[in-house]
Order: C-alpha cells, then structure tokens, then sequence
C-alpha cells in the first residue's frame, strides 16, 4: 500500500489532479466534456469528472491543482486538508490510508483509460483534494469544459449505475453552474476519473 503521494505516483508515470469541490448547498462540481471529448462519448451521452488534468513536468500538486481550475474555467481555488485518504483501485473496495502530507488529498485514485481515448486500457493516477473556488467559474475552456454542472450527493452514488438525462438531474436537485447555453437537457451522463471515485467513497461511508 502507498505511504506518499510519491510513491503513488513517482516522476514519469502518468498522473494528474483531480479536485472535489462543493457549492453553498453542499453539491458537487463537476465539468461535462467538452468539444475535444465529445468523439469519445457514446451518441446522446457526456461525461463528467472532477475539474483537473495532468501534472506537467517538474509541476508539484498544488500548482497543478490550480493551473487547471484557472485554464479550464477561469477561476481561483483554495486546496483544503482533507481528515483521511482514500485509496480508489480500478476494481475492489475503497480502502483507507495512512499519509502524512499536508495538505492531506482526500483521494489516490488509479483509473483505466476507457475505451475509445488514445491510451486506451492504460493506468492513469489521480491524487484527489478537496477544494474551495473563489467566486463563480468566469470563462471555459470549451474544447475541455462544456459546462459546470452541481450534482446532490445522492445524485453522484446512482452515477456509479445509471446514466440520467440532464433534465432529470436539474428536476432532482442539480444545477448547471456555468455553460447551460452549450448542453441539451437531453443528454444523459455518466462519470469517470474523479467523480466515479467520490461516487465509491461516499457509498463506502454510507455502508
């Protein structure tokens, strides 16, 4: 089992930031894929993760972290401690970590490629934090980010098993926080990455 975020993901593997974030009512934010993604996805469906991307070289975390919230949508963002870490394996239970580094990721992630994208079937690791954003996401990068949606918790745990339209989403609770003009309230969604990570850690802990 991993004892440091480098020993999870050392210098040379594939790896990038994931950031869970909420708004005022405790909703989750999470981007819906933009142009660049759309090849990927299946005919009538999006996905969506946690705002974030990969480490460049030589980049720390933090500074990861931050770059992608200010690209993808144009806005800042504080990294909060997180109390414990999760590990999220590609397939099995969601366990607990012992990591001393502060601030603490909620999160080590490692997700299979999916199919369809160019390194499909390959391993990617996300280190996963929490998060605060100051002020509302200004500008998105749409070839990245269509849209911010914020989805219940409830919402986020049936992701793992369904794919609802976004109308449905927004008549149960969801709200479009930024983009709404680029997405058909017809699209159904699924996630990947970081959202289906907090999707088992919060039916983990309702377990």
């Amino acid at each position: 089992m991993f004892g440091t975020i480098e020993e999870f993901a050392p210098d040379g593997m594939e790896a990038g930031v994931g950031l869970i974030l909420q708004d005022l009512a405790d909703r989750y934010l999470f981007f819906l894929a933009g142009t660049r993604h759309q090849r990927q996805c299946p005919p009538g469906e999006l996905f969506y993760a946690g705002i974030g991307g990969h480490r460049e070289p030589g980049e720390d975390w933090l500074t990861c972290a931050r770059r992608e919230v200010q690209e993808e949508i144009g806005a800042e963002v504080s990294i909060l401690s997180s109390l414990i870490t999760w590990h999220v394996p590609p397939s099995g239970p969601v366990q607990l970590l012992e990591l001393a580094e502060q601030p603490r990721p909620l999160a080590l992630c490692e997700m299979i490629h999916p199919s369809g994208t160019p390194r499909e079937g390959s391993l990617y690791r996300i280190v996963i934090y929490r998060g605060r954003l100051h002020g509302k996401p200004s500008t998105l990068q749409l070839d990245e980010v269509r849209a911010v949606i914020a989805l219940t918790a409830d919402q986020v745990i049936r992701g793992l098993d369904s794919k609802p339209s976004v109308k449905e989403l927004l008549q149960n609770g969801a709200c479009v926080v930024a983009g709404d003009e680029h997405i058909n309230p017809e699209t159904r969604l699924y996630p990947i990455g970081t959202a289906a990570a907090l999707a088992r850690i919060l039916l983990r802990l309702r377990s």
